[in-house]
C-alpha cells in the first residue's frame, strides 16, 4: 500500500532542497532551508519504503512546521521566493503529515504484533 502522500512529500522535500538555484540566497537561511529539505526528503523516502513507520510521519508535521515558522527565525520574509517557496512546502509537509500519520499507525498495528509490557509474564506453552 503506497500513499500518494509521501510522494508528494518526497517532491516537496526535492523542491525545497534545490530551491537556492532560483532564489540565491546565501547564508544560514539557506542552510537550514537546504537541510530541511533534505530532512523532507529522507522522511518521504522512508515513508514510501516503509509506510507502517507512524513515527515519520509525526517527524513530517513537525520539520513542515519548522519550514513553515522558517523564514521569521531566519529573517528571509523580504526574500519572497525563498519565503514562499518554505511556507508553501511547510503546509503540505503538515497536512500530508498529519493526514498519513492515523493510516500509517493503523498499518503499524496489523504489521507489528503487541508484545508484552513490563510486569506481564509471558504465559508457557503446554
Amino acid at each position: 500500500m503506497r500513499r500518494a502522500g509521501d510522494w508528494v512529500v518526497l517532491v516537496a522535500g526535492c523542491v525545497v532542497a534545490i530551491s537556492q538555484f532560483w532564489h540565491q540566497m546565501i547564508g544560514m537561511g539557506m542552510v537550514t532551508l537546504f537541510l530541511l529539505g533534505t530532512l523532507l526528503v529522507f522522511l518521504g523516502t522512508l515513508s514510501v519504503i516503509h509506510p507502517q513507520l507512524y513515527v515519520t510521519e509525526a517527524v513530517t508535521v513537525l520539520t513542515g512546521l519548522g519550514l513553515i515558522a522558517l523564514p521569521w527565525v531566519f529573517g528571509f520574509v523580504d526574500t519572497p521566493s525563498a519565503a514562499w517557496t518554505s511556507w508553501i512546502a511547510g503546509a503540505v509537509a503538515v497536512v500530508v503529515g498529519a493526514v498519513n500519520v492515523g493510516p500509517a499507525l493503523a498499518l503499524y498495528r496489523r504489521v507489528v504484533p503487541p508484545q508484552a509490557g513490563a510486569g506481564q509474564v509471558r504465559q508457557a506453552k503446554p
